[in-house]
This record gives C-alpha cells, structure tokens and sequence, in this order.
C-alpha cells in the first residue's frame, strides 16, 4: 500500500513540475515576435522538448466562441507535414491551409483574407517541403502528358507546370535535375499570389517561405 501511495505522489509530482516548465515557457513566448514563436517552437520538436501548448478541454472551451491565430500557414496535405506538430503549437493558435502542393487558387486566397480581415492575422507562412509528391509529378510529367487526361490530379501537375517561378527555375537548370529549385521556385509562386492580393497589401501582413526536410524535421526560411 505503501509502496502505491509513493508511486502516486512521484507521478503527481512529476506532473507539476512538467506543468510549471510548460507554464514558464509559455510566458517566456509572449515575449517572442510571431516567426520567433514558429521557429521556437520548431526547436523544441528537434530537441524533443515540445510541450504541447493549447493541446487540451482548456484550449477548446476558451475557442469555442471565437478565434484568435497568431499565423496563416498553407502548406501541403502530405501527412509528413502537419504544422501544429512542427511548431508545436495547439488550438487556436494556427490557421492552417492544406492541399496538395500548397498551391494557392482562389479559395484558398479567400481563407487567407478571412483571417487577414477577420481574425486579424498577423504573418503568413507559405511552407513546401522535401519529397513532395506533387512536385515530383511536375518533374516526371516530361512529355505533358497531363495535357492528355481528365483528371484532377493532372490539374495540379498542370498548375505547377504554368507556374512563372518553375518555367524560369527550368531555363536555368533542366527540372529532372533540380528537384531543390523546383520545390523552392513552387513555394515562391504561392508567396507571389498572396503578396499581390489586395487585402493582404492593405494590412500589411508579413509573408514568410519556409521549407521543411521530411529527412530531419528542421525547417528552414528561405
């Protein structure tokens, strides 16, 4: 009896003391600019040292009536990719936009808007990453052969294919050998589009490109 009544108390013991770091660290954030927290918390998943914030029935009660993102982040829907991971962040905290490529089309310019406008957002990530599937479609469609389906899937090979940054990445280096440039000059093309939208010049919102390496986990600004 002893003996249980001992393991309990260490476990809770334990518990607090994991609750008083992740407390300090929290408070230590408010003193971090946006990209900061990002690049922070990023460290704390390489380091292994994430302390899930805003990850619990606390976060969701105080959500449940409004919103407050500190940042937009459209980036692919790769299951390697998932940004609240990645930045160790929690509820609340990310307004997350996600499809294949991280391409931009009109509706996903008109959710960067809304939380631009409504949510009072205050930086956006555009973020690809290594091994994309739909960037590695791109470069090994060489006879645009999505030209001759109907699919969706040859949409987006399509999209990238007409990209301005990939046509001009692929007059400097051939794609096949360019994998690098061709996932960079996509995460520009997508910065472009929402750097020239309106709404967004009229707030004045930082924009900011990031790669992550599905190798390591580390991300990168570029």
């Amino acid at each position: 009896m002893k003996k249980i009544i001992l393991v309990s108390f260490l476990m809770l013991l334990a518990a607090t003391g994991c609750d008083k770091t992740d407390t300090k660290k929290l408070e230590e954030n408010k003193n971090q600019t946006l990209l900061e927290k990002l690049v922070s918390g990023n460290q704390r998943f390489l380091e292994e040292k994430t302390i899930h914030p805003h990850q619990n029935k606390k976060s969701v009660l105080e959500n449940q009536n409004v919103q407050h993102p500190f940042a937009v982040v459209v980036t692919c829907s790769d299951s390697r990719v998932s940004p609240e991971i990645l930045f160790d962040q929690g509820i609340g905290d990310l307004f997350v936009i996600r499809n294949a490529g991280n391409l931009i089309s009109d509706i996903d310019l008109g959710s960067v808007e809304y939380a631009v406008e409504h949510l009072d957002v205050k930086v956006i990530v555009i973020l690809g990453h290594t091994e994309c599937g739909a960037i590695k479609a791109y470069i090994g469609d060489k006879n645009n052969d999505y030209k001759k389906h109907l699919n969706h899937i040859d949409d987006i090979v399509e999209t990238i294919a007409e990209e301005k940054e990939e046509l001009e990445a692929e007059k400097q280096t051939p794609k096949q050998d360019n994998v690098l440039g061709c996932i960079n000059a996509n995460i520009e093309h997508s910065n472009r589009l929402v750097q020239e939208n309106s709404i967004v010049k009229e707030h004045k919102t930082k924009i900011i490109s990031m790669r992550y390496d599905v190798h390591t986990g580390k991300l990168i600004q570029l």
